[in-house]
């Protein structure tokens, strides 16, 4: 009786990640309580499962028509996405401004369905071939693509995604840090290291390209960490 009181106290609730959890819960716990009593068997089971049946039923209806509102929200990125490949094309109209106002369109829109993903992917490649023309750099160009996905979570309110992504950045600078310092330790033990050895010219260019990318990251850390959420 007290797992149907606490499954009827949450049918309407709209707390779906944690209701739902809750739900799942309740369910396993019924199966290990064991029987009741014939006589009260189906009116209790009723009750149960009328309360679990209200609420999956409410969730499933949230997720459908979150799921068409997503397919619409991909269709409207699909045109978008067109518009901003013509756009790009014409000398005359394409500046920094113009690819920052697609960009903030396309967050405007809102999330696509998990297996509609790849069309941010189309995206980055415009945005890629938009930077090329405008002769804009490899940093400038990651890094604008970085604040696109970045303020895309802090519109949603997702900030466990942001946590997730300080974290992963933290590192990236953390691991880069020390395999330049590494590098730079190996130069010391090589003999003969003159800046014509082939062996020191390659640590060189690696220390070069890992400099070059932990630059991007800490500029990516430094963004990320002004945000006020």
């Amino acid at each position: 009786m007290k797992l149907i009181e606490q499954a009827e106290s949450l049918k309407d609730s709209e707390d779906w990640e944690m209701v739902t959890e809750v739900f799942k819960k309740i369910q396993a716990e019924w199966k290990t309580i064991g029987h009741v009593p014939r006589r009260d068997s189906d009116r209790i089971w009723k009750r149960f499962k009328d309360a679990c049946n209200h609420y999956f039923d409410e969730l499933h209806n949230m997720q459908d028509g979150h799921n068409k509102g997503q397919a619409e929200v991909f269709n409207k990125k699909k045109e978008l996405l067109e518009k901003f490949k013509e756009d790009i094309e014409q000398e005359d109209k394409l500046d920094l401004d113009l690819v920052n106002k697609y960009i903030s369109q396309w967050r405007d829109l809102g999330a696509v369905p998990v297996n509609m993903r790849h069309i941010e992917g189309k995206l980055n490649k415009v945005i890629d071939k938009a930077c090329k023309k405008l002769n804009i750099n490899k940093e400038e160009t990651a890094l604008l693509k970085f604040k696109n996905i970045i303020d895309a979570f802090l519109e949603q309110k997702d900030f466990r995604k942001l946590d997730n992504e300080q974290l992963f950045i933290k590192r990236k600078v953390d691991d880069l840090t020390k395999e330049i310092k590494q590098l730079e330790n190996n130069i010391s033990f090589i003999s003969n290291a003159t800046d014509d050895n082939p062996l020191v010219k390659n640590v060189y260019k690696n220390i070069e390209t890992y400099s070059k990318d932990l630059k991007i990251w800490q500029r990516k850390l430094t963004y990320i960490r002004q945000l006020d959420y």
